[in-house]
């Protein structure tokens, strides 16, 4: 199925010029080149008359007979020309007074005594332009014909070159309107081509990204549909913070209900004389009540994230050491590592790391993944986290040796509540990896994925560029 063309702008203004454009020059060569052979056609036609006249003035009679003093001056002016031939014949009647025999001869009867006639002929192959003229003979009843042939090689020479040059003259013209048009619809278009750049390089985290369209840097023409953005840009804004708000409502109003659910089940625990039964569904309660506490959390952080992005900054990001983030992050999540039986330990090559980020973001950040790392690994496994220094940068890695990500896997599980299929996986929300990477773009920052301890399990690596770092 062939694909449809998709409409643009520049190419219909380009084409609606630019073809009228060059139509109009094309008319203009082709009058040009009616006007050039006209031209050429009468100076050399001028050239033949003034010979066939001159000849006519020697035409005489001379008791009774006609006769020619033929001037020099007459063909001499045509023979002068390179690579053309001279022809000529006077004849009266049937009778040829002098010149070439057999050239082309006109009806004497069809051209007025006086009078010069102009024709193209064929003489002897080639291909001769005739001017013809009568001249009265006294005493005889019929004018004297007098013609002089050319051949037509000089004035078709001239007429290749002024028809070539009128060419390139043309050529010239359509190829400068060409660029002219081109430069005037790019300059013309500027204006929505800024436009589309400021829509398509806006970012959450600016700040401005709902922000609306200044009509008074965009065309006239442009007022509309950029009226009818500003007003989805604000529908947006409204639909946005509806979610949010919900969101943001939603967690709050379910932390509650958990605590209580939480207090309710540690007394539950405290009665020894529960069934066997009534143990295995407390248990698996505590499990389901633990799962939901840590998705509300995660929805929360979620909220707050999205508030950040969307927030205009009134206030420069403040400066946090990653080295002693890192450290906290560790010691928060060491009771949890020594329950799961996974070791975790702690490797930074530098005493500190400045940088600027939201210290609760980056501990945000730290925990969650270093709770991915202890959660998936399995029972005896390792946890390495690592701080280390580069040029203009800081960067944080965390190993282990778990089941890890497959490579086909690394990027969506960044996407919102996408979970990796695979049946001994314990149970998540697939929020952890989209809020961290959410945090670490705010702070200017990247992660990767990649093979972990000794090709196995995952490293995550956290890379803060220069311009993020304090000096």
């Amino acid at each position: 199925m062939t694909a449809k063309r998709v409409p643009s702008l520049r190419r219909a203004l380009l084409l609606n010029l630019l073809v009228p454009t060059s139509a109009l020059a094309v008319a203009f060569g082709l009058a040009g080149l009616l006007l050039i052979s006209k031209t050429i056609e009468s100076a050399y036609d001028r050239v033949l008359d003034g010979s066939v006249k001159a000849i006519a003035e020697k035409v005489a009679v001379e008791d009774g007979e006609i006769t020619v003093d033929l001037p020099q001056v007459a063909l001499g002016m045509l023979e002068s020309r390179a690579n053309d031939s001279v022809y000529y014949s006077v004849s009266h009647g049937e009778v040829l007074i002098t010149g070439y025999q057999d050239l082309p001869r006109s009806d004497a009867a069809a051209i007025p005594v006086g009078s010069v006639k102009h024709f193209d002929s064929l003489y002897r192959g080639v291909a001769v332009r005739v001017a013809a003229m009568t001249q009265a003979a006294y005493g005889k009843p019929h004018p004297v014909l007098i013609e002089v042939a050319e051949t037509m090689n000089g004035r078709t020479a001239v007429q290749r070159q002024l028809l070539l040059a009128l060419a390139a003259l043309e050529v010239a013209i359509i190829a400068t309107a060409a660029i002219l048009v081109w430069f005037a619809v790019r300059r013309a278009l500027s204006p929505l081509v800024d436009l589309g750049r400021e829509i398509d390089t806006r970012q959450l985290g600016t700040g401005a990204s709902l922000d609306r369209l200044e009509l008074e840097r965009i065309p006239i023409e442009a007022h509309p549909p950029v009226r009818a953005m500003n007003e989805l840009f604000a529908r947006l804004e409204v639909a946005i913070e509806v979610i949010r708000d919900f969101i943001a409502d939603a967690s709050h109003q379910m932390k509650t209900p958990l605590a209580s659910l939480r207090v309710h089940l540690a007394l539950l625990q405290r009665d020894t004389s529960q069934l066997p039964t009534n143990v295995e569904t407390i248990a698996e309660i505590e499990r389901s009540t633990k799962h939901l506490d840590r998705l509300v959390a995660q929805l929360i952080v979620m909220a707050r994230v999205e508030q950040a992005a969307v927030a205009t900054p009134t206030e420069d990001t403040p400066s946090t050491d990653l080295v002693a983030s890192t450290s906290e992050a560790i010691v928060t999540m060491a009771p949890f590592a020594a329950a799961k039986n996974v070791e975790l330990a702690f490797d930074c090559e530098i005493d500190n790391a400045p940088l600027h980020a939201d210290p609760s973001a980056l501990h945000d950040i730290l925990t969650n993944l270093i709770d991915n790392a202890i959660r998936y690994n399995r029972e005896g496994g390792s946890v390495i986290v690592g701080v280390v220094a580069s040029p203009g940068q800081y960067g944080v890695k965390i190993a282990d040796n778990g089941p890890g990500i497959a490579r086909e896997y690394r990027e969506r599980v960044f996407d919102r509540f996408y979970r990796i299929p695979a049946a001994t996986r314990p149970p998540g929300s697939g929020l952890g990896l989209s809020i961290v990477r959410a945090l670490v773009e705010q702070s200017a920052g990247t992660i990767t994925l990649t093979e972990g301890i000794d090709g196995r399990g995952l490293t995550v690596t956290l890379n803060f560029p220069a311009d993020a770092v304090d000096d």
